[in-house]
């Protein structure tokens, strides 16, 4: 059984110091822009399937990533779907707060983050930190896949600011995703 939300946490480095990536890897892994208009542009059928959207308390590493004294935080939990298949499990953290900024990313239903947040000029990233999840991560879960057809997967997070909100961000690559391809 999956409870959500799932958890993260693994060694993650930055990302332009991990020397092991292939270019493929590098190209997807690496990607400053949205990964939602990459996706688009490499697929066809493009969806957002939203696992989970809740209020949870949020703990102090969070804090620490986010910059903030808040304790609260929405997290929202989505596949993105490409070609018939689920290429990435997203996962969003921002802090409760009264900004209209959040509000509207808080709205979102089914309508993929990339979409609204990339369209801001103002958007600022934190440097891309990546991870590798092995065979027995919860994330595996998610995939109808035999045991023996399991592989690692690789994530990437960074923090986004836009006006007074800041998020956390983590996008794992499922095994159909075009990075492995």
């Amino acid at each position: 059984m999956i409870t959500f939300p799932l958890s993260l946490t693994a060694n993650w480095q930055r990302g332009n110091t991990v020397t092991s990536l292939s270019p493929q890897e590098q190209n997807w892994l690496l990607e400053p822009n949205s990964l939602t208009a990459k996706l688009k542009s490499h697929g066809r059928d493009f969806s957002v399937q939203v696992l989970s959207e809740k209020q949870f308390a949020l703990s102090k590493h969070q804090q620490q990533l986010l910059s903030c004294q808040l304790t609260q935080g929405i997290n929202r939990e989505v596949l993105l779907w490409c070609n018939g298949h689920p290429m990435v499990y997203a996962q969003s953290w921002l802090p409760v707060s009264q900004s209209m900024q959040q509000q509207q990313l808080l709205e979102l239903g089914n309508k993929p983050l990339g979409d609204v947040i990339f369209q801001h000029p103002d958007l600022k990233r934190t440097a891309i930190e990546i991870a590798r999840f092995d065979e027995h991560h919860p994330v595996q879960q998610l995939m109808e896949q035999p045991q023996d057809q399991l592989r690692p997967l690789w994530g990437r997070r960074s923090v986004f600011s836009l006006a007074q909100s800041r998020f956390l961000v983590s996008e794992i690559f499922l095994p159909k995703a075009f990075i492995y391809q």
